[in-house]
């Protein structure tokens, strides 16, 4: 098989093992509390990735890294780990995890802004019409018609923005020591983190863990393929194709979450949160691609 065809299956696993992950976490959410949820979900996840490091290469887990890297890998963590309560916060409250991914593609149009701004970095206007379709189509997902400004977004759109805002954040920091962080370590540290936060909460409110085997397995395999599968495909995938056509390919998770929401959760969303979630999927491309031509 050629390199480039290994390449595209594994970032087209990343998009899958990413968008069911969502379908997942709906269907646990729907039984349990977040808190719950949290202390499994990354109690499980943290489990993953020590084992796939540690069963990968001992040395690369245990190998001396500088105690500037360590602190930027902490810092990023903690945003990222942020990011991701907020994101399954939306996915409890919003009815179907496919508006949650479609919102979400506003995660590019904060990136290329801030790397424009901040970072000085080159824009065309592939990425301006990509920003402006993003924009459209999430106003398009949130709107609601005839509320006033307090009620304009859908309810659980504000978590879904800020947790790409803080993600691009993350990004934006990471930029410069992309080559000296690694991906899996970054998920392991993550989850980690994620996991002490939850469990002193967990603990400090005394929770009971009264979960049906049926939510157990939602939980087992959606933290198995958000927190491992996704990272381990996504990285696979960097090793025979470009970084553009790898964000290319896992930018169409809302199509497959869609999908699946359909098949397992028997939800669907409106004629119009559909058009909006398609907006963003061609914005994203479009700002994927202008990123490819800025090089």
């Amino acid at each position: 098989m050629k390199n480039s065809i290994k390449g595209y299956l594994f970032a087209f696993a990343a998009s899958l093992a990413l968008a069911n992950s969502f379908v997942f976490s709906k269907s646990a959410l729907q039984v349990v509390n977040i808190i719950e949820f949290g202390f499994l979900w990354f109690g499980l996840g943290t489990i993953w990735n020590f084992g796939w490091l540690f069963f990968k290469s001992k040395s690369q887990l245990f190998k001396p890294r500088a105690s500037g890297v360590i602190g930027l890998a902490l810092i990023i963590a903690v945003i990222e780990g942020i990011a991701t309560g907020l994101f399954y916060i939306a996915i409890r409250e919003m009815e179907n995890p496919a508006i949650v991914s479609f919102i979400g593609n506003i995660g590019p149009v904060f990136v290329t802004i801030m790397g424009i701004t901040l970072l000085k970095e080159k824009y065309n206007p592939y990425q301006i019409i990509g920003i402006t379709l993003t924009l459209l189509g999430v106003f398009v997902i949130s709107y609601r018609k005839g509320s006033d400004l307090s009620h304009l977004l859908q309810p659980g759109s504000q978590y879904v923005i800020l947790a790409a805002a803080l993600f691009s954040i993350a990004t934006i920091t990471a930029r410069k020591q992309r080559e000296k962080l690694d991906p899996e370590l970054m998920s392991t540290i993550r989850a980690a983190i994620m996991f002490i936060f939850f469990a002193i909460v967990f603990l400090s409110r005394k929770e009971s863990l009264s979960v049906p085997v049926s939510t157990w397995i939602d939980i087992l395999i959606g933290s198995f393929l958000e927190t491992l599968l996704t990272i381990v495909f996504a990285y696979q995938a960097l090793k025979y194709i470009e970084a553009t056509k790898t964000s290319l390919i896992i930018s169409t998770k809302g199509i497959w979450v869609l999908i699946s929401a359909y098949f397992f959760l028997n939800t669907f969303p409106a004629v119009y949160e559909l058009a909006g979630g398609f907006l963003t999927v061609i914005g994203v491309i479009l700002i994927t691609l202008g990123r490819k031509i800025n090089g």
